[in-house]
């Protein structure tokens, strides 16, 4: 495909095309949210606190920005507590105090099968 005009149309150009690559990956991601959701309880996973007492988020063990491969990985995916009235589990995983929470030693044997480097970053 030839592009006509100047940098800025080429810009729009590939802004639309990511645009449109990640409007697929958010449509497929929404359809993996569902999923765990018909397939776990609606509990963090990191202190045990119900879903209907604090709000949770789904939270990437290994961030999606260092393996976008594994952003559909519903293994990658766990329910963390946001932090409202206190630290939340999302916040406390992405922070040095991981290990008090009570998925740690699964998250980490997940880490460790599919990203060895990372693990060894984060333990």
């Amino acid at each position: 495909m030839m592009l006509v005009g100047g940098p800025i149309q080429l810009l729009i150009y590939h802004y639309l095309q990511m645009s449109k690559k990640q409007e697929k990956i958010k449509r497929e991601l929404v359809k993996v949210y569902k999923e765990i959701a018909l397939e776990r309880s609606f509990i963090c996973s990191g202190c045990g606190m119900s879903g209907h007492s604090v709000p949770l988020s789904h939270s990437h063990i290994i961030p999606r920005s260092r393996r976008a491969d594994l952003v559909l990985d519903k293994r990658n995916i766990v329910y963390h507590c946001l932090s409202i009235d206190r630290i939340g589990c999302h916040d406390i995983w992405e922070s040095k105090e991981r290990f008090t929470l009570l998925d740690y030693f699964i998250n980490l044997a997940y880490i460790q099968e599919v990203d060895n480097e990372y693990y060894n970053l984060i333990r």
